[in-house]
């Protein structure tokens, strides 16, 4: 373990919901933001497929007097925090929609803005949905569950699934007419139906370095896959334009996404972290701030340089001129948002959920360290670690902790015996508030 601090004191904990809905619930007083329900509201309205009820409420707070968020110029290959962090919310639109008053179920899409819902698969789906595609037109969509089983809705046709694939499917695109789309596999297999066209597969074993997204290039002629360690493969007319494999990375990419030309993309990190290639501009990103959930997606704008980025939780991180609809109310435990497609104007999205089973590991303390260095498993220190005795809790565990939110089981230390955990930080003022305080975990399945 790396040199550390290890303190006592009592957490300030907030609900764990991604730090942008916070941050509306601090500033309503600020923007006089008056909460309708139902149809009485005249801005976007937020509505859900596949949990317990079909709901909707939207806020229409006064203008706001700041111009907007500042947007970084240039490109970085680097997780640099947004620069304007403090602002994100002097940008908001007269009308802002927010989260529907019922959760969001497992296997459920959630829609925002001017997308509407069309269904979800829901407990009829024996596997977890990992990724979402949406028709040419905006009035359908496609999800796909991780053994292959695709489902349409809307005027999104029934083009058939990879059953039977010997490595999860990791996620799907779909061709810029609507009649195709392309399927994905952790070990770089790749399924093509429609129109999409096969331009070949990746050779991955699975793990340490597992395919975990696809994109296609805006003329359905090529596809990008992507590695948890930014490692890219291009097909057809996609050009490779680099990549984060020889990086040291504070934590694993969850997803690429292209430029509007295809000339570039831009990949995705579970800490928020947003690196860019090509012509892809660099916006921001939520790297260095303390998410209570994983970024798991990406997207970007196709009217204007922006993107927005998916957190388990159903928060939603917006740059450039990506424009922010509203969160998913869910539960990241059982029903985390693993996908996000945009309506083709850009002014709505639909957010897909999966399943994830959780193990109950009872009340263990929760005490905190810092430093920088690897930890036991070799990994670099970062937001993702938590330190384990390894007799109760086997490394590389996904965990979840109540009120910290996902962390994986990457490090020991010679006094985390037992029911301990040792929560890594970034600085020792963090470790200072954070104390010693008994916490409830989960094994994430």
């Amino acid at each position: 373990m790396s040199p550390i601090h290890r303190l006592s004191r009592v957490r300030q904990t907030t609900h764990p919901i991604s730090r942008r809905v916070r941050r509306l619930v601090s500033l309503s007083a600020i923007f006089g933001m008056v909460m309708t329900t139902g149809a009485a509201g005249s801005g976007p309205t937020a509505w859900l497929s596949g949990g317990p009820s079909l709901a909707s409420a939207t806020i229409t707070p006064s203008p706001p007097t700041t111009a907007g968020r500042p947007a970084a110029t240039g490109s970085s290959p680097s997780p640099s925090p947004s620069p304007s962090v403090a602002v994100a919310v002097a940008a908001l639109a007269p009308a802002v929609a927010v989260p529907a008053a019922g959760p969001v179920g497992a296997n459920g899409v959630a829609a925002y803005g001017d997308a509407r819902p069309m269904g979800a698969g829901g407990a009829s789906l024996a596997g977890s949905v990992v990724g979402i595609a949406r028709s040419s037109t905006g009035r359908g969509y496609w999800t796909v569950d991780a053994d292959g089983t695709v489902l349409g809705f809307g005027d999104a046709p029934d083009l058939g699934g990879a059953h039977g694939v010997q490595a999860p499917v990791v996620g799907m695109a779909a061709t810029p007419s609507g009649r195709g789309y392309w399927l994905a596999a952790a070990d770089g297999g790749v399924f093509a139906f429609g129109d999409a066209p096969f331009l070949g597969s990746a050779n991955v074993a699975g793990p340490p370095h597992p395919i975990v997204g696809i994109a296609a290039t805006p003329d359905g002629k090529g596809y990008w896959l992507t590695g948890s360690d930014g490692s890219v493969f291009a097909y057809g007319d996609a050009p490779y334009l680099g990549s984060t494999s020889t990086t040291q990375l504070a934590a694993p990419i969850v997803a690429i996404t292209p430029s509007r030309t295809g000339r570039g993309y831009w990949l995705a990190g579970s800490d928020g972290g947003v690196f860019t290639f090509g012509d892809a501009a660099y916006l921001g990103s939520e790297a260095g701030q303390h998410l209570a959930a994983p970024v798991v997606a990406i997207t970007a704008s196709r009217r204007g340089p922006g993107y927005w980025l998916a957190a388990a939780d159903g928060g939603i991180f917006t740059f450039g001129a990506a424009p922010f609809a509203g969160t998913a109310p869910t539960d990241p435990t059982t029903a985390p948002v693993v996908a996000i497609a945009v309506t083709p104007d850009d002014h709505g999205y639909w957010l897909a959920t999966g399943r994830s089973d959780r193990v109950a590991l009872g009340t263990f303390l929760a005490t905190c360290y810092t430093g920088g260095g690897t930890t036991a498993t070799g990994t670099p220190t970062s937001t993702n670690v938590v330190a384990v005795d390894p007799r109760v809790i086997a490394l590389g565990t996904r965990l979840w902790i109540v009120g910290i939110g996902a962390r994986t089981a990457l490090d020991t230390g010679g006094d985390i015996k037992g029911a301990r955990l040792d929560i890594w930080q970034p600085s020792y003022n963090e470790c200072i508030q954070f104390g010693a305080q008994p916490v409830q975990v989960y094994e994430l399945q």
